[in-house]
């Protein structure tokens, strides 16, 4: 990807980020970070998705507005038009602010409300797009039916959900037993079933099938990679630093660490560590992106 130096960084848990608005445990200036860290894959995503020359578009959880700016520039010189919705009115205002800088800003519309209780009427949307904000929800298969709901026949509902995680460190890092991201994979599962998942509805069974049963056809999936070689961008290290510290700034996650991992995380995250991890030249940063699509019938 492009090593562009930006300086810029998805409430349950406040993991990140200096407090400018909350979604989902991230700040807006964090989920900038990221928007700008998956640009290229989104454009690659956006790409695939074939949207329609002249589309209404509807994004189901706009965050800070990244995916927001790169769909509208994508489908307003067509006609397209994009609505940015989300629960939080700090996101709504953070996507606004970033899309009036554009030359499209008077091709989105702005609507804060709840997936579970969707404002707008059936069948008006040639695409629904979400990215990770489905499975926060209590009823995941609820939120899906109804957003099946807003599409128009022959419209897309594209899901960005569970995918394999973010890897970046060797398997023996010299600390502690190697292995530590299978680890921290492990305490991730337990950490989202406690803390996430804890009081919603299960459902256990794929996306695919969720799509299937919320009355969608021709389901399918992709997964794009992203990955990145030293000398990392700024927006690349602070993605990698934030995926280690979370587990020791958040007394949650911490306490679902094995025995031990908190302290070479501390070593990891550390800048006068010798073992301080941006000072190693092994690291390559590799993550999959899976979007799952339906169709409406």
């Amino acid at each position: 990807m492009t090593k562009e130096h930006h300086k810029h960084e998805h409430g349950r848990h406040d993991e990140n980020g200096d407090g400018r608005g909350r979604h989902h445990g991230f700040s807006a200036d964090s989920l900038r970070n990221n928007d700008l860290l998956y640009a290229e894959v989104y454009g690659q995503a956006i790409d695939w998705l074939a949207i329609p020359p002249g589309a209404s578009v509807m994004e189901a959880g706009c965050g800070a507005g990244g995916f927001t700016q790169l769909l509208i520039d994508a489908i307003a010189p067509s006609g397209g038009r994009v609505t940015a919705f989300d629960e939080s009115a700090e996101m709504v205002d953070a996507t606004r602010e970033l899309i009036e800088l554009g030359a499209h800003a008077q091709s989105v519309s702005y609507q804060r409300g709840d997936i579970g209780a969707l404002p707008f009427e059936n069948g008006v949307f040639d695409l629904v797009w979400s990215s990770r904000t489905i499975h926060h929800l209590p009823d995941q298969l609820a939120a899906v039916k109804g957003l099946a709901g807003t599409l128009r026949a022959g419209g897309k509902l594209a899901l960005r959900e569970g995918s394999i995680r973010t890897r970046f460190l060797p398997d023996d890092i010299g600390l502690g037993a190697p292995g530590l991201e299978d680890r921290l994979d492990v305490a991730f599962q337990r950490w989202f079933t406690s803390e996430v998942r804890a009081n919603g509805v299960r459902y256990p069974y794929g996306w695919t099938h969720m799509l299937m049963e919320a009355g969608l056809i021709d389901i399918t999936a992709r997964t794009f990679m992203l990955e990145a070689l030293p000398p990392f961008s700024d927006v690349e290290i602070a993605y990698m630093g934030r995926h280690l510290r979370r587990w020791i700034e958040n007394d949650d996650r911490k306490s679902m660490l094995a025995a031990g991992d908190a302290d070479i995380l501390a070593e990891l995250t550390t800048p006068a560590s010798e073992h301080y991890v941006f000072k190693r030249s092994d690291l390559y940063l590799h993550e999959m992106v899976t979007i799952y699509v339906g169709t409406a019938a």
